[in-house]
Order: C-alpha cells, then sequence, then structure tokens
C-alpha cells in the first residue's frame, strides 16, 4: 500500500473511485476534479484505489476501507507515516474515517481542542413543499461578488454560530475572503428585502461528481420561524436537480431545528460526519 500524487494521469480513476463513495466527500470530489494539489491515492500492490486523502492544513478525506480489520493496519503505518512532519489544523469527512485519522494522531500526542458532530442528510427524491408568502417587495436572488458588502453581516453570524469553534478566533477578513470565494465559485441565494437588505442566504460548498453539497443556510434571527430558509434550500434543491445532480448537506447533531427543516424537505440521514479542530 502507498501514496500516489493525483496528477492527470490517474485523475480519472481517482474520480471512479470517489464516485463510490462521494456523499460524504463532495469536497474532495471537487477538489480533485479542479486539479487541486496536494491530494494523494492510496494504492495497494495490485493498482487498486483504497482510499484519497487531500493534506493541506485541513484533512479531507475518503477512507471506506478504515472499517476493514485486513487493510487497516496497514493504512494506520501509511498515513502514520505521512502525517508525522505535516501540520493538520482540521480533519473533515465521514465520522469513521475521522475517527481513524484522529487515532493515529493522538498516538503521537496530538488530540483536537474541539470536535463537532454532525449528521450526513441526503435528498432521494425532491420533494414538493408549501408555497411561501413573502412580504410585498422580498424576492429570492442569486447573489454576486458586488453582494458581497450586503451579505456580511449573515456570513459573520453564520459563521459565529454554525462554525466556528470555541478555540478558533473570529476574524472577519478571513470570513469576508470565504464569502468572496463562495459568490465566485459556488451557486449562493439569498432572500433580498424591499429596503435592498437581505433576511437569510444559502449557498453550495461544493460541487461534486453527482452531488453538490448545500451549506451556508442562515437566517437573521428578527426573520426566524417563517421557513424563509426552506424557501431557499428548496430553490437550490431544484436548481441541483435540474443539472441532474443530488444535493446533499450535513447538520450538528445539536441543531435540532435545522435537522427538523431539512427533514421537512425530505432529507434523510445516512451517515454520520465530524469536523475536528487542532
Amino acid at each position: 500500500m502507498r501514496l500516489v500524487p493525483v496528477d492527470d494521469s490517474n485523475r480519472q480513476q481517482v474520480l471512479v473511485f470517489i464516485a463510490l463513495h462521494e456523499s460524504s466527500c463532495v469536497t474532495l470530489a471537487e477538489n480533485v476534479r479542479r486539479k487541486a494539489e496536494d491530494i494523494f491515492a492510496i494504492r495497494d500492490d495490485g493498482g487498486k484505489l483504497s482510499g484519497v486523502i487531500e493534506a493541506k492544513h485541513t484533512l479531507l478525506h475518503c477512507l471506506p476501507d478504515a472499517c476493514n480489520q485486513d487493510k487497516s493496519a496497514q493504512l494506520k503505518l501509511l498515513l502514520a507515516a505521512f502525517l508525522h512532519d505535516r501540520k493538520i489544523t482540521c480533519i473533515n469527512g465521514e465520522e469513521s474515517g475521522s475517527l481513524f485519522v484522529m487515532r493515529i494522531l493522538a498516538e503521537e500526542n496530538i488530540h483536537p481542542a474541539a470536535v463537532n458532530h454532525y449528521a450526513l442528510m441526503t435528498l432521494p427524491r425532491e420533494k414538493p413543499f408549501s408555497a411561501i408568502a413573502l412580504p410585498q417587495g422580498w424576492h429570492v436572488v442569486r447573489c454576486h461578488d458586488e453582494d458581497a458588502d450586503a451579505l456580511m453581516n449573515l456570513q459573520s453570524a453564520y459563521e459565529k454560530e454554525e462554525v466556528l469553534p470555541p478555540c478558533r478566533m473570529f476574524m472577519a477578513a478571513v470570513v469576508r475572503q470565504n464569502l468572496e470565494h463562495i459568490l465566485r465559485s459556488e451557486y449562493a441565494l439569498a432572500l433580498r428585502t424591499d429596503t435592498g437588505g437581505f433576511a437569510a442566504k444559502a449557498n453550495t460548498n461544493a460541487i461534486g461528481i453527482n452531488y453538490v453539497q448545500i451549506g451556508g443556510v442562515y437566517t437573521a434571527p428578527e426573520y426566524r420561524g417563517r421557513r424563509y430558509a426552506a424557501l431557499l434550500v428548496g430553490t437550490l434543491v431544484h436548481k441541483i436537480h435540474s443539472v441532474k445532480k443530488r444535493p446533499v448537506l450535513f447538520v450538528k447533531d445539536s441543531n435540532e431545528s435545522a435537522g427538523n427543516l431539512y427533514a421537512s424537505l425530505g432529507f434523510e440521514k445516512t451517515g454520520n460526519f465530524i469536523i475536528a479542530y487542532f
């Protein structure tokens, strides 16, 4: 078993492998498609793939063999040597693979400062949802670069409430950079009020091979309870299905209201997801 850099010579083989497990690693699939650097395929002695990792400061992974007792010992040795000289600040991915990597780091006395647990939810089929009456002059818009200033308050609040762990400082410049990246490369929607501001937002986080990951769902506190988030997510779902892909998202185990909202749109829990911060 060895690690092989992903390049044009093996990219198609890697994409075929990832497609089998893609609902839990859409961001990794997108990065392989976009030819990002620092992505490695795990290949056995016969040339068969058994995993894919992206190892910058954040470790993204597709490790379906992490639970395979016949292969896990060899995989552990391979990843332990690979990670020994790398500074990993975040592990992001399906639960069993994340726990596997965390145990490897723990043997080096490297432990996470915070671990967030999520439900991975997919949508088997598009479900019609009841029309939502909007106040006069309000409408759903697709957002672009020029909307960054108006969206910054919502994006900052989302990052503080839903993303930022206690061990990390809020950095407005980083949030702004992430927001601008989303507006340039993803599909972002917002609910514009009659005064020109935004009451709620949602966007795609990653566009993979067969799946699109939804994220960034946030409604300003004063507008909650009116199913505005459902309107935006439902609109994204319709768009995703129109391009023949399937929507997927993950929601914090502790966020019961969000889980109920997604369930009302037809999403079903299909797995567990972990983001660990170091």
